[in-house]
């Protein structure tokens, strides 16, 4: 046998191995968590920040952050504003440092992610939260967004909307019928 030969084959078993260790991980974060991890599709991030209208010293939550690939873009448009992530998926979680090793350079602002339940953090701070959750958490959520959350507070949420409130404003994102993230759903607090 070659060494290079020996060299591949310890590279494809670690590679294997990291593959299968991610794959378990992400197996034991969807039972661990209310809500699985779905990424929000980054063809409409533009027009989540648009609905969100963040301003410099804003201070943006994203429940359920995932990979953060929702803090990062906004991190780039409004530098000047915060971004806090709020995940307990431990999948996703290894999925947000991944995105903030390789963001490193080009991060103006400060991207921070929170790993606790977001029923259990005070969100007094926010001016803009997204979310990208099922009705029924949205709507587990309402009374602690209508304690915690200072007037002029604005949400929008992705997809869903709450059973108990109406929204300000309903944009069509003009996405196919088989696609996700068709609608957003904007709210003032």
């Amino acid at each position: 046998m070659s060494l290079l030969f020996v060299i591949c084959e310890w590279i494809v078993v670690v590679i294997s191995f990291g593959v299968f260790f991610l794959l378990c991980l992400w197996v034991w974060s969807t039972f661990q968590v209310k809500s699985p991890f779905f990424p929000i599709a980054r063809a409409v991030l533009a027009d989540i920040y648009k609905a969100l209208d963040v301003k410099e010293g804003s201070v943006v939550y994203d429940l359920g952050s995932g990979d953060g690939r929702v803090l990062f873009y906004g991190a780039h448009l409004v530098p000047g504003a915060s971004y806090k992530g709020i995940e307990k998926n431990s999948f996703a979680l290894v999925l947000f440092t991944i995105n903030k090793w390789l963001h490193r350079k080009e991060e103006k602002t400060h991207v921070t992610i929170i790993k606790e339940d977001f029923f259990k953090h005070n969100l007094s701070d926010a001016t803009h939260i997204f979310v990208y959750l099922s009705p029924k958490l949205l709507d587990d959520l309402l009374a602690k967004f209508e304690n915690e959350l200072k007037p002029g507070t604005r949400l929008v949420s992705a997809s869903y909307q709450f059973t108990l409130r109406r929204p300000k404003m309903e944009i069509d994102l003009g996405r196919h019928t088989y696609q996700l993230s068709r609608k957003l759903y904007v709210y003032d607090f």
